[in-house]
């Protein structure tokens, strides 16, 4: 599981704190994260646009110097805890399967790299997560269906790119099937990433198998159209699959959270 290392302040001689330091170890997919912990006292800001970059803020004006702690104390270790929640992810296409396909670029390697975004993001908020597929594989749709039902998920989130014949059009479209439940989670999705200042646009209903065929609520997200030029070139960006990753994540969290 991500750990968070929050090394505890030091006491100076004048009794003062002498400041802290931290470490953070999580998975690479995972996204930029901010927690703000209060540890004896002192104030620990982590930032991370990397897996590696924290600051620390002891509230206390240093004029600018070093401040040296004399070595690191024991950690304090902060773990995730786990929900008993499961998420199933299925990366659309796969093998032989691409997609949508725009010169050298496939739908199914974009599916994938936002999917393993969207993992990291889930696991960070104590989900457990299934994936489809987590390779280059064909995967069949009833197979999908079924790994998702074995797995008894609490949701299924299908992951996909767009295209139409008319490249003006643009946004992330999430789908449901016959299902309030799947409404709901759809609905809460779109909402979240629209708050993110993503290009959303209104749920439909769509008759897709893997939505028909899993037994929890299910919904399959567009992330954008490939058939767009700028919005093909933001699909392609790591930040913005991140930024995609995150609205998807917090709107998963907040269906689910109605449900516990």
């Amino acid at each position: 599981m991500p750990q968070i290392h929050l090394y505890p302040p030091r006491k100076s001689a004048d009794g003062g704190s002498r400041g802290g330091s931290c470490c953070w170890h999580m998975p690479s997919a995972a996204a930029v994260l901010c927690v703000v912990l209060a540890v004896q006292g002192v104030r620990f800001l982590i930032s991370l646009s990397s897996p590696t970059e924290a600051q620390v803020d002891t509230g206390e004006n240093t004029g600018g110097q070093d401040i040296q702690t004399g070595g690191e104390p024991e950690p304090v270790e902060y773990t995730i805890q786990p929900r008993g929640l499961t998420v199933v992810l299925d990366p659309g296409h796969g093998g032989a399967q691409p997609g949508c396909v725009i010169g050298d670029l496939e739908e199914k390697d974009i599916a994938m790299s936002i999917t393993q975004q969207l993992k990291g993001e889930l696991e960070l908020l104590g989900f457990d997560v299934v994936l489809t597929r987590s390779t280059d594989a064909d995967v069949d749709l009833s197979e999908r269906a079924r790994i998702a039902n074995e797995a008894e998920g609490d949701c299924f989130v299908s992951i996909h790119c767009n295209s139409y014949e008319d490249d003006s059009v643009s946004g992330l479209e999430c789908y449901y099937f016959r299902s309030e439940a799947g409404e709901q989670l759809a609905e809460l999705i779109s909402k979240a990433t629209d708050e993110s200042n993503i290009d959303t646009r209104e749920v439909k209903e769509g008759n897709f198998q893997v939505l028909r065929e899993t037994t929890m609520p299910a919904v399959l997200v567009e992330t954008g159209f490939m058939t767009h030029p700028g919005e093909l070139a933001r699909l392609c960006d790591p930040n913005y699959q991140q930024k995609i990753a995150l609205g998807i994540a917090n709107g998963i969290d907040a269906y689910l959270n109605t449900r516990t």
